[in-house]
């Protein structure tokens, strides 16, 4: 099968824009970014791939006529918040299939057309009917931590802490400012233990990629090397009854084991990740989840500076959900962004030195009764 590299990226600042800022604007700003960072142009693309949540029908189609690309195949997936990164997954595997040679792959969101408080529960998801929405279960799994490993809430608002630091060096972030410790423990309360600087924001933003076989380099005309989309494993939630782990994270595993295999790597070898921190607690069971943090030591980590730019693992150099900001449908394609920008030494004073393999994880959605929606993992090197 081919090969997949990420030939060249791009985004539009990840914030709250208005009604003149349209989804396809966005979408587009982030395209016209990436195919200018890739040297593509219109006779290149064979295929445009969209992620997005709340885009609305063919809204693809929509992006492509936006950027004079109508008429191309075009594809739209929803997988919620893994939506980005499934679009990747499935343009790649058209790669090494061997259908494609140059696709654009993009991710946007305008989530705050449509939110304008909390996300309406879906009648089908009888948790959330029940009160037991995304922050009643990520609360809960922050009390059974620190229960069940000594954690402090003070550990895990260092999560937030470090996030926001690394997010001041990221001009595409939502937020851009440092945040105290005492700012993240006296903030308003969600749901306990968790407070509104645990949470990620609600965003608009778009991200973007163009990846390509070796013979859509040559078309490029790009005769060095580019990061190579090395394994993505993608699997979904499975059914539990009685009682169980709460923190087990088993579909972290099974996504992380996929990419691994894929990719021909082991979880000691990554060198850098961008996680789907939604919620400080999120970042820390995923980790572990994956097999890069040992088991109940990831709060520890965070508290102690591991998991901070200069540290042993750094995670979320671009400031991730929690300070980037999380434009649902746009999140996997904006860690794609920051890993390229990683692994081709041009993320500033962010940048993770040395760094040569990466992971981007996505995790997407609950469905009642299981361990979760979707999850897709993303392994990418140099």
């Amino acid at each position: 099968m081919a090969s997949t590299f990420v030939a060249g990226v791009g985004m539009v600042r990840f914030g709250r824009f208005g009604p003149e800022v349209s989804f396809e604007k966005l979408a587009a700003g982030a395209a016209r970014a990436a195919m200018k960072d890739a040297g593509a142009e219109r006779k290149h693309v064979q295929a445009v791939y969209l992620g997005h949540v709340f885009g609305g029908p063919v809204a693809g189609q929509r992006v492509a006529a936006e950027l004079g690309l109508d008429g191309l195949p075009v594809s739209n997936h929803e997988n919620y918040c893994a939506s980005g990164a499934t679009a990747l997954r499935e343009a790649w595997m058209a790669i090494r299939a061997g259908v494609y040679d140059v696709v654009l792959v993009i991710g946007a969101e305008k989530m705050t057309d449509r939110i304008k408080g909390g996300v309406a529960p879906d009648p089908s998801d009888l948790d959330a009917m029940q009160g037991f929405v995304m922050v009643a279960g990520h609360a809960l799994s922050a009390q059974r931590y620190m229960a069940d490993h000594g954690a402090t809430r003070e550990q895990i608002a260092m999560v937030a802490v470090k996030n926001h630091a690394h997010s001041v060096h990221n001009p595409y972030a939502h937020y851009q400012r440092e945040i105290g410790l005492e700012e993240v423990l006296a903030a308003r309360p969600v749901a306990d233990p968790l407070g509104v600087l645990d949470c990620s924001p609600i965003s608009d933003g778009a991200a973007a990629a163009v990846v390509c076989s070796p013979a859509g380099l040559r078309r490029l005309g790009i005769a060095g090397s580019r990061p190579e989309v090395r394994g993505i494993g993608l699997v979904s939630g499975t059914l539990r009854t009685g009682l169980y782990d709460l923190n087990e994270e088993d579909i972290s595993r099974r996504a992380g084991q996929q990419a691994f295999e894929l990719a021909g790597v082991e979880p000691q070898d990554i060198d850098l990740v961008e996680m789907h921190d939604c919620f400080t607690i999120a970042e820390i069971v995923r980790m572990e989840g994956l097999g890069l943090i040992p088991r109940g030591e990831g709060a520890a980590w965070t508290a102690s500076g591991r998991t901070s730019v200069g540290g042993t693992l750094p995670v979320n150099p671009s400031g991730g959900l929690l300070s980037r900001g999380h434009p649902v449908g746009a999140t996997g394609m904006a860690q794609v962004c920051e890993v390229y920008w990683q692994l081709t030494g041009q993320a500033g004073a962010r940048q993770v030195e040395g760094a040569r393999l990466a992971l981007a994880y996505c995790k997407g959605g609950t469905v009642s009764g299981t361990d979760g929606g979707s999850v897709t993992t993303v392994v990418v090197s140099t």
